[in-house]
């Protein structure tokens, strides 16, 4: 290799060494290009200013004016745009602020549309419906962002808003405008109103607002000149002129630079009109100014009046200085700008640095690292931002590892909990499969295997079943079962696992979970009290129903013998004798029930209507002696005949009047009303008693229960008698319900399938 390629290839690794250190450090990204940009234009500026000595002093005036009013346009769109534009457009993308507006839901506006409104370089913003109607405000007072309230009538500048409102179209262009805000009368603002569109349909307006006050100073950074602003009228409502020093008397000098109406409005409604004129009246600071007027103008619209001015001494003495003069001004303030630019880019790229080391130490697992910037700009923003992520992040994890331990010990002490239970608890996943979860579950496994010696499993009873239609049948989807294995009996009930929580996996199906009981003694002890109860209810039947007979025999034939007093003992005998029979007949009929699951009925085709009449005149007198009105409402056209064993339907009947009867306080209703379809036929008993409370409704047909009132001092039962009847109708193929309020009464309803219909297949509304 010759010593020249070697000379090449080393500069040609300079070269690509140095582009990698500009690719990959941003210090070099920000100097290099603002060092190579500030020695541009500081020789361009050289070269310009330069050239431009060669002019003639007014020429070049009236041209530095006109690029200065060009600039100052191209400087307000700018900010149009920048501030005023982009800030709507990064409210309205805020999740739900759009349909907030839509649904003219202030709160919900404000909730999410405050912070990101707060952080946008705007002094005012309004939200109005498709209406016009204001549904939210923001004032920057100072450093706090408020929400006073004010209508839209108030607002001055409310024709752009009502031009939009009027338009109705999301398509209609942004409108501006210039002038004071009702709740500041200290400022004028620069406003900017633009529709709020959902989909093609226009939803509302926004309009946001900045003081010229703070806008202006920026303007004249890159105008170079002062700047004045002009109302309507042609008067002066701003300049920039009071911010450099001199004047005592802002007003006065306010009123020396407003122009004439019609001035103002010739050059406002003018195309590329730009009128030039010395203020030579009156000295502005010890100088004479040329001003510059042009129109304010967005797009199509021109919507004001400024001027831009500069002493004539600003060319006259740039015209005096030398050449050599301006290259040492340059140079140096190219150098400044070096020298500054270096420290900005220092400043930034730092933080910047700080921030890079700090989250690669979080990616490697140190989550106690900080970045410990304290700023207010963006880079501080951003720092606290990422301090706090890394701070919840912390929190999180340790979160999860104490919810991980506590998870565990959960599992732990569930395993001891399940270790502990008496009865098998088994687990069937999706797939069908059997696991044990516990030991008694393995032991009574192992002891029902070793069973099968002495006899088949058989199932005893199978409840309803009442798994999810939805779903594949499943054997173990019953509620309860109960299977003999030679000589033991077990119970088995189940219940479907489902997953908890949110989200799309919320209530999906996991398995069956079964618990197994092992109930021979329970079963032993079962059988021996109906048999008892059995026996017990044959031996007192017969006594009761001799001592009824006499009674109603003493009652019948003794006449006038008895007196009041021994007349009203016997008739207690005998209702308390009816009522013991009535008890032991629903002993009797519950044991025939447990015994076979079904009443014996003895069935012949009736009219159902003579059945209620015979009721109800059996306990008219009853009623009216406990001062109760017992009416009858039943069709006028014959009922269809229905299949019913009349002595266990009369019964059914009867202990439903009987309820009515003991629980209506004097004075109330008790009705008997029949209704009829072709398909069924409904007996319904209706009251205006104590009522019953809905947690009672739930187990009013379940054996030996009874409600609980102050009422019940004087009713005695043995809570069998709405579980018989229940029994009854259901053996005649119908169904029973039963609405109540407390306080309000209750109505229960006996539905019975016709001779046509024979069975009901689905139960009838509450109403039927």
């Amino acid at each position: 290799m010759t010593e020249q390629t070697r000379t090449r290839k080393s500069l040609w690794e300079r070269i690509t060494g140095f582009w990698h250190a500009f690719a990959d450090t941003i210090r070099l990204q920000i100097i290099l290009p603002y060092l190579l940009l500030t020695v541009i234009v500081g020789g361009f500026g050289i070269y310009v200013v330069t050239q431009l000595l060669s002019r003639s002093l007014d020429e070049r005036l009236d041209s530095y004016l006109g690029e200065s009013a060009r600039t100052l346009v191209s400087s307000w769109r700018r900010y149009d745009e920048d501030e005023h534009m982009d800030a709507a457009r990064q409210i309205l993308i805020v999740s739900g602020v759009v349909e907030a507006i839509r649904d003219q839901d202030s709160g919900a506006l404000d909730e999410n549309v405050r912070t990101m409104a707060a952080t946008q370089n705007l002094d005012t913003v309004l939200f109005l419906d498709a209406q016009g109607d204001v549904l939210l405000h923001y004032l920057r007072e100072g450093e706090q962002f408020n929400s006073p309230t004010f209508s839209k009538d108030e607002v001055r500048y409310a024709n752009i808003l009502q031009y939009i409102v009027d338009e109705n179209d999301p398509r209609t262009p942004p409108q501006h405008a210039i002038g004071r805000h009702p709740l500041d009368e200290q400022n004028y603002y620069y406003f900017t109103a633009a529709p709020i569109g959902y989909g093609n349909e226009m939803v509302g307006v926004i309009m946001m607002g900045s003081r010229l006050s703070k806008m202006m100073p920026d303007f004249q950074t890159n105008v170079l000149s002062q700047i004045t602003i002009y109302s309507w009228e042609g008067e002066a409502i701003y300049t920039t002129f009071s911010s450099v020093g001199g004047q005592a008397d802002n007003q006065a000098l306010l009123s020396e630079l407003s122009i004439s109406p019609d001035i103002y409005q010739r050059i406002k409604e003018a195309e590329n009109l730009m009128l030039f004129e010395d203020i030579e009246n009156q000295r502005i600071q010890g100088q004479i100014y040329r001003l510059a007027y042009g129109g304010v103008q967005i797009g199509s619209e021109r919507f004001g009046v400024y001027s831009v001015a500069l002493p004539r001494q600003f060319v006259q003495e740039a015209g005096e200085k030398s050449r050599t003069n301006y290259i040492i001004i340059f140079s140096i303030g190219s150098v400044f700008v070096i020298v500054l630019g270096f420290f900005i880019a220092t400043r930034i790229t730092e933080p910047l640095q700080r921030l890079v080391m700090t989250s690669l130490a979080v990616a490697r697992g140190d989550l106690r690292q900080r970045t410990g910037i304290q700023r207010s700009d963006e880079v501080g923003v951003l720092a606290r931002t990422f301090d706090q992520m890394t701070f919840s992040l912390e929190e999180r994890t340790f979160a999860l590892e104490e919810a991980l331990y506590a998870q565990r010990e959960t599992a732990s002490r569930m395993r001891a909990i399940l270790s502990s239970i008496g009865d098998g608890v088994l687990l069937e996943d999706l797939e069908g499969n059997i696991i044990p979860m516990n030991e008694a579950a393995r032991t009574m496994l192992s002891d029902m295997a070793e069973q099968f010696r002495y006899g088949p499993l058989r199932e005893l009873s199978v409840a309803e079943q009442k798994s999810d239609p939805e779903e594949p049948p499943s054997p173990w989807l019953l509620e309860s079962r109960r299977f003999q294995l030679a000589d033991k009996v077990f119970v088995a009930h189940s219940a479907v696992v489902r997953m908890e929580g949110e989200g799309q996996e919320s209530g999906q199906k996991l398995g069956t979970v079964i618990v197994i009981r092992d109930v021979t003694a329970e079963v032993e002890a079962e059988k021996l009290k109906d048999a008892f109860v059995a026996h017990v209810s044959h031996e007192l039947r017969t006594p009761l129903t001799s001592i009824k007979g006499y009674s109603d025999l003493l009652l019948a034939t003794t006449g006038e013998v008895l007196d009041a007093s021994q007349r009203i003992f016997l008739e207690k005998i005998v209702m308390q004798t009816g009522n013991m029979i009535s008890m032991v007949n629903a002993l009797l009929d519950f044991t025939e029930i447990e015994a076979g699951g079904r009443l014996t009925l003895q069935q012949q085709p009736s009219q159902i209507s003579e059945l209620i009449a015979d009721i109800a005149e059996e306990w008219e007198p009853k009623m009216e002696d406990q001062e109760l009105d017992l009416r009858v409402e039943m069709p006028d056209q014959p009922c269809p005949l229905v299949n019913i064993d009349q002595k266990r339907m009369r019964w059914a009947i009867l202990n439903l009047v009987r309820n009515a009867w003991q629980y209506t306080p004097a004075g109330g209703n008790v009705i008997l009303r029949l209704v009829s379809r072709p398909d069924r036929v409904s007996i319904l008993v209706e009251d205006t008693g104590i009522g019953m409370p809905e947690e009672a409704q739930r187990n009013l047909f379940t054996r030996f229960f009874r409600v609980m009132h102050q009422h019940d001092d004087d009713v005695r039962g043995l809570g069998l008698g709405l579980y018989v009847t229940k029994a009854i109708v259901e053996a005649h193929g119908g169904y029973i319900q039963v609405v109540s309020e407390v306080d309000q009464g209750s109505t229960f309803s006996i539905i019975l399938p016709t001779m046509q219909a024979q069975a009901l297949t689905t139960p009838p509304p509450e109403n039927a």
